[in-house]
């Protein structure tokens, strides 16, 4: 008896900070659908090519999460199809494409359907257009592009952006509510060919922001604003294989896969 009564005290007190807990996030963050995803590398001829200017069509899976501490356990999936071209001049090269695509917010955060308005994925859509440039000197078999430029234009619509509109306001949740984007930053890149010339890789840096207020916001609450990172950075792989193309490329916000052909 003298043991429980030793232990009972502790006991209360577990008892009480349980009661207390708070399971899920205190404040829920949604934004864009394709913030952090929407650049995606975009192939350009070599200046040894013989063929300076190429119609590139791809199909892309990309996967990532949110790039805030509240929710970054979701996830964020989509497909995009890509039909674009390239073209290289002496000391400079520019690529522009157009893409279309669907995919799902998964919500793994507030996973119970106890909580206030509980979602267990939405759908969304999204178009647009992407545009590259490049400076770049020639040294044997490698084109240097040193100095670059992106920019990626981005529409979303569909439930997800039907979501954030519909609980912006609402206590606890902090939201982003735009459906289109701006993204532009810099590059640089190295892209070389085997002596076999059929084989090409390349790798890009990319560093860039998207424009305008990023801001996670509640009208009901203006005194706490919220931010994603916002700073987009990103590394691509890129092969060619004859004509087929095959690009890794991974972000602050998750991965994508690409694989199409060249025409």
């Amino acid at each position: 008896m003298a043991k429980l009564k030793n232990y009972f005290p502790l006991a209360v007190i577990l008892l009480i900070y349980s009661s207390c807990g708070v399971s899920g996030p205190q404040y829920n963050l949604y934004g864009p659908a394709m913030y952090a995803n929407d650049i995606s590398y975009q192939p350009k001829p070599l200046s040894t090519d013989s063929v300076h200017h190429s119609t590139y069509a791809s199909a892309t899976y990309w996967s990532g999460s949110p790039t805030n501490n509240n929710n970054n356990g979701d996830e964020i999936t989509g497909w995009q199809l890509n039909v674009g071209q390239g073209h290289t001049f002496k000391g400079f090269n520019i690529a522009y494409s157009a893409f279309a695509g669907f995919g799902s917010y998964l919500n793994q955060t507030n996973n119970t359907t106890s909580q206030p308005n509980y979602f267990k994925n939405e759908s969304f859509g999204n178009a647009g257009g992407r545009f590259s440039a490049n400076t770049f000197i020639t040294s044997g078999l490698v084109d240097i592009r040193l100095v670059g430029f992106e920019m990626a234009y981005s529409h979303e619509f569909g439930d997800y952006a039907g979501y954030r509109r519909n609980v912006a306001g609402q206590t606890n949740y902090f939201v982003d509510t735009r459906t289109d984007l701006v993204t532009l930053g810099g590059t640089s890149e190295v892209v070389w060919h085997s002596r076999k010339q059929p084989l090409q890789f390349g790798l890009r840096l990319f560093l860039g922001e998207t424009l305008g207020d990023n801001s996670y916001k509640n009208a009901n609450d203006p005194s706490h604003l919220y931010y994603p990172n916002q700073q987009d950075f990103s590394m691509a792989y890129f092969m060619q294989i004859k004509n087929a193309i095959f690009v890794l490329e991974v972000n602050n916000g998750g991965g994508q896969l690409k694989a199409g052909l060249r025409f």
